[in-house]
């Protein structure tokens, strides 16, 4: 792996050099346009528009057998992600390693319509046999509501069941599948900006809806990310016993189906344009977000277990993350429909 530095260019931008070769083989010449793909949190995939491999659906990675099994499982989604059809792995120095040949198959089990075609000690080749339609992506996006509000229902049940590592692995299994939708919504959503007929069949009219379908979907997948951190932190402290307030539970509760209430209602208002479903779910959520939770404060605050008054006030931090993405969810279904009208 090459290391680049970056520089600053201007007052408020940051470049990076391309490598030499790459530019030669690629045909790169000053005022070409590239193409970014963000894939995770710190990985970035560059394409030129001159890439046969992407406009054809195909790509292929020359890789090392001291490769990083992440570095591979991230270039296999990102390519998943841009609609790719074809993605073959070439180990140039030696056999894979048995750890990237097992994250290599498990994340093709995570790519919906990707299959193994072939697979040898040094080339790993997948084919994708899933077109992408607009029932298939509203069927997905409904799927992903569906896994997401499931998730967040759980969170009371898992602070007052004592059951807890039984709630746990069934959130961590919702939440693979949550990362499943989500990549193949946005796959059908990056597709469409491509092929006009595609968009049409998503009920999109603009580029600037796809944008926030893709906004929209990952606001849901981050919330089933919050969920499953909600899991592990009351997992880790599970030996202060499961959360046993009556006040608290219905509170938590309460808030929980309304904020499930706010997800639906956004969502349904991407779907039909309607200006009405957004605007009052959003006005709930600022009244949500301005209330004080003083049940589970005050429970925090007379809580004698240190590491159970940890774990709720974590909690409390990421349910109202939960919040913050729903907002986000209205806000783009409240532009959406306004730019419709």
């Amino acid at each position: 792996m090459e290391k680049r530095k970056a520089h600053r260019v201007g007052r408020s931008s940051t470049a990076v050099t391309l490598p030499y070769e790459w530019v030669l083989r690629n045909g790169i010449s000053p005022g070409d346009e590239l193409q970014l793909l963000e894939s995770g949190s710190d990985t970035l995939i560059l394409t030129s528009s001159k890439d046969n491999a992407i406009t054809n659906n195909k790509k292929s990675f020359d890789v090392h057998s001291n490769t990083p099994a992440e570095h591979l499982e991230r270039l296999l989604i990102g390519t998943y992600i841009v609609g790719a059809n074809d993605v073959l792995f070439n180990c140039t120095d030696a056999p894979f390693s048995a750890s990237q040949l097992e994250v290599l198959n498990e994340s093709v089990g995570r790519l919906t319509g990707f299959l193994v075609t072939e697979q040898t000690s040094q080339l790993f080749s997948v084919h994708n046999y899933l077109e992408p339609t607009g029932t298939l992506f509203s069927e997905h996006l409904n799927q992903l509501l569906s896994t997401t509000i499931r998730m967040v229902k759980m969170v009371p049940n898992l602070l007052s069941n004592s059951k807890t590592s039984e709630l746990c692995r069934v959130i961590s299994t919702l939440g693979n599948q949550s990362d499943m939708l989500y990549y193949l919504i946005v796959r059908i959503l990056l597709k469409s900006l491509s092929n006009r007929k595609l968009m049409a069949d998503l009920g999109i009219d603009s580029p600037q809806e796809v944008v926030g379908g893709r906004l929209i979907t990952k606001s849901l997948e981050e919330i089933c990310d919050r969920i499953e951190s909600i899991g592990r932190l009351v997992e880790e402290s599970d030996n202060g016993g499961p959360v046993d307030n009556e006040e608290l539970n219905e509170h938590l509760n309460k808030k929980i189906n309304h904020i499930c209430e706010l997800i639906n209602v956004s969502v349904e208002g991407y779907f039909s344009g309607s200006v009405l479903l957004p605007n009052s779910a959003l006005q709930e959520l600022y009244d949500l977000e301005r209330s004080k939770d003083k049940p589970l404060l005050a429970y925090i605050k007379n809580e004698k277990n240190a590491e159970v008054s940890r774990m709720l006030t974590g909690v409390r931090s990421l349910v109202q993350e939960v919040g913050r993405l729903t907002r986000v969810i209205g806000e783009v279904a409240m532009n959406n429909s306004l730019r419709r009208t």
